[in-house]
């Protein structure tokens, strides 16, 4: 079905309104396409992506978010996972929250994985694997860079 993803943006922005506001987070988008795929994965994707953006900080800082998306083609991805022919849709999530060692990149997929102490961030350990479940249920692949101390970037590629 089409989904829209400036409209579920706004819903979720909406849904984690308190959060925002208590945290000073500042978000800014680029204009989204429509896609075809499930609307309620693709929200539950755009908030687990934003509120691990806010939720990863250091102490005193303020989240500074960007949610961007443009169409590439498969060879100008540089990712191994992307067929050279095929046209994605990349949905991009950069922040300049606590980041992580990129040694680590495809272990903060897996359920269960924590980087962190639950004592200092709280969370299941469950998010960015269900991101990349329903990346995958729309036959796309996620990657994910990050530098300590200086944030991270989350980019989910949909084939189109």
């Amino acid at each position: 079905m089409p989904v829209n993803l400036n409209d579920q943006l706004q819903v979720v922005l909406s849904d984690l309104g308190e959060m925002i506001q208590n945290s000073n987070a500042r978000i800014e988008s680029t204009d989204l396409p429509v896609l075809q795929g499930n609307p309620l994965q693709l929200s539950q994707l755009l908030q687990n992506l934003i509120a691990n953006a806010i939720k990863f900080q250091p102490p005193g800082n303020t989240p500074q978010i960007r949610i961007s998306g443009r169409f590439v083609q498969g060879k100008e991805t540089g990712v191994p996972q992307a067929d050279p022919d095929t046209r994605y849709f990349e949905l991009e999530v950069a922040d300049n929250g606590i980041g992580f060692d990129e040694q680590y990149a495809e272990k903060i997929f897996l359920m269960f994985q924590r980087l962190h102490d639950k004592a200092e961030f709280p969370g299941t350990g469950m998010g960015l694997a269900i991101c990349k479940k329903v990346v995958q249920n729309h036959k796309g692949f996620m990657t994910a860079k990050g530098k300590l101390g200086e944030g991270a970037v989350f980019s989910c590629y949909f084939p189109v």
